[in-house]
């Protein structure tokens, strides 16, 4: 099982747990992992009185997903996360465990919505490294920041439609507090990817 990951190299393990030639089960073991990771992080928030959106440690988890899974995976771990909130497991953030509230979408569901579309972006980033065997520190740069564009504009839209305000209170809300947030984020794991881990397939 997990052959292909060199557990002795940490390094490296983005290499195994992308690699073609998993199986099914590792490949669906993987994300089922890393839906989990997801959920776990989603615990770790707090809230603040000027916004109704938690800070959490979700959309960390959602970024590593896309790190360490090929694109599709990622997508599809993404998917799994958002499908157990929905059928009631309390996945989502301080213990939520559900994706609609009598019939509409919870306020925060369009970020739910957007994270296996931003976990996929990232992993693109990744694979393009991966593929050439160095840290194709552009095409992780691009892929990084868009990665949070579907997150910031669905969920913002869905924030606004969900309390009834205009989108620049929305913005106030979903997206200007967690800017630094996020980046700060990013930037931790993007050091790591293109400063410590390895491509080649030599090492």
């Amino acid at each position: 099982m997990f052959n292909e990951v060199a557990w002795n190299k940490p390094t490296r393990w983005h290499h195994g747990l992308s690699s073609n030639n998993l199986n099914y089960l590792e490949r669906a073991i993987s994300m089922v992992f890393f839906a989990g990771l997801t959920a776990l992080c989603a615990q770790i928030a707090f809230s603040v009185p000027w916004t109704p959106v938690p800070y959490t440690f979700q959309t960390f988890a959602v970024l590593a997903t896309g790190v360490y899974l090929r694109r599709n995976d990622a997508f599809m771990s993404g998917c799994i996360y958002v499908i157990a909130g929905a059928i009631g497991a309390p996945v989502f953030a301080e213990g939520g465990d559900m994706l609609f509230d009598s019939g509409k979408l919870i306020a925060s569901g369009g970020y739910l919505l957007a994270f296996p579309i931003a976990s996929a972006l990232v992993a693109e980033g990744l694979d393009r490294s991966r593929k050439s065997g160095v840290a194709d520190i552009r095409a992780q740069i691009i892929c990084w920041t868009l990665a949070m564009i579907p997150v910031y504009v669905i969920g913002t839209l869905w924030l606004a439609e969900s309390y009834s305000v205009n989108l620049a209170q929305a913005f106030e809300w979903g997206v200007e507090p967690f800017l630094v947030w996020d980046f700060a984020k990013i930037l931790v794991m993007a050091i790591i990817t293109t400063k410590v881990w390895s491509y080649s397939s030599l090492e």
